[in-house]
C-alpha cells in the first residue's frame, strides 16, 4: 500500500499529477481544496473517496483514496478537532483507522498548532490499535517546546504516542532522537538555509517491520510547488 502524506501549499488541482508517478492509495493532504470545488475546477479527478474538513473551500485538510481503497469518516469523530481527522480507510479485508492531521494558528497560542493534534490524541486514543497510522502536517518540533507558549508541546505528544507504542517512521527507521533529523520536511518560504522537520508518520512499533520503503521528498525536485516534502511510505497491507 502506498501512502502520502503532503502540504501542497494550496491548488491541489493542479499538483495531483506531481504525485501520480508514485501511485498513492491513500493521500493525506493539507490546504488542499474541498470535494465541490475540485469538482468544479479539475476534470477527472480519479480519487474514489474524498474526506475534507476546513474554513476555506481553497484550503482545508483531505483525505483521497485510489486503486480500490475506499473512506468514510469515523462514527466517533469530534468536530471540536476539525483538522484532525480520523477516518476509517478499507478495500476488501483491509481495514484500518487513519487520523489525518493539520495543525495551525487557531486563535490562542495554548490552543493552536501541537496542542490540537495533543488534544485530539487523547481524545482519539482509546480507538488507536496495531493497524492505525497518525500522518500530516503538525507544524511542530521538539526544538520549540521550550517557546512554543502551550501548555504542551512537540515532546508531550510524541510521549503520549510512545505511551501507546507508536513511533515516528522516519526517527524509527533513520535511527534519529526527535528534535536532531537530518531530512527536513518544509522549507520556510521556500528557502533552502531555513529548514524545518514538522510533518510526521507515526505507526505502531510492532508494524515497523511491515514498511517497505519511506522517503521525503527532494528540495530541487518539489520546491516549486510546495514549501513542503512529501513523504512517501510503502507499508504492508494490515489484515
Amino acid at each position: 500500500m502506498n501512502i502520502v502524506s503532503w502540504n501542497c501549499n494550496g491548488a491541489f488541482r493542479g499538483k495531483y499529477k506531481f504525485l501520480a508517478d508514485y501511485q498513492p492509495d491513500v493521500a493525506v493532504v493539507p490546504e488542499s481544496e474541498s470535494p465541490c470545488y475540485l469538482a468544479k475546477n479539475s476534470k477527472n479527478f480519479p480519487a474514489l473517496s474524498h474526506i475534507w474538513n476546513g474554513f476555506s473551500e481553497f484550503r482545508g485538510l483531505s483525505i483521497f483514496t485510489f486503486n480500490g481503497y475506499h473512506a468514510k469518516i469515523a462514527d466517533f469523530y469530534d468536530s471540536r478537532f476539525c483538522l484532525v481527522l480520523p477516518v476509517m480507510i478499507f478495500k476488501a479485508s483491509t481495514r484500518f483507522l487513519l487520523v489525518a492531521v493539520w495543525t495551525k494558528f487557531v486563535g490562542k497560542m495554548k490552543e493552536s498548532y501541537v496542542a490540537q493534534a495533543y488534544n485530539a490524541v487523547c481524545f482519539y486514543e482509546k480507538y488507536f490499535d496495531e493497524n492505525t497510522l497518525i500522518m500530516g502536517d503538525f507544524n511542530s518540533n521538539k526544538i520549540w517546546d521550550n517557546a512554543s507558549g502551550n501548555r504542551v508541546h512537540h515532546d508531550a505528544l510524541v510521549q503520549k504516542l510512545e505511551c501507546k507504542n507508536f513511533g515516528s517512521v522516519y526517527h524509527d527507521l533513520n535511527h534519529e532522537p526527535q528534535g536532531a533529523e537530518t531530512q527536513p520536511t518544509q522549507y520556510q518560504y521556500r528557502h533552502k538555509s531555513r529548514p524545518n522537520h514538522i510533518d510526521y508518520m507515526f505507526m505502531n512499533k510492532n508494524r515497523m517491520r511491515d514498511v517497505n520503503s519511506f522517503s521525503i521528498g527532494d528540495y530541487n525536485e518539489w520546491r516549486q510547488k510546495s514549501d513542503h516534502m512529501p513523504l512517501f511510505m510503502n507499508v504492508k497491507d494490515c489484515r
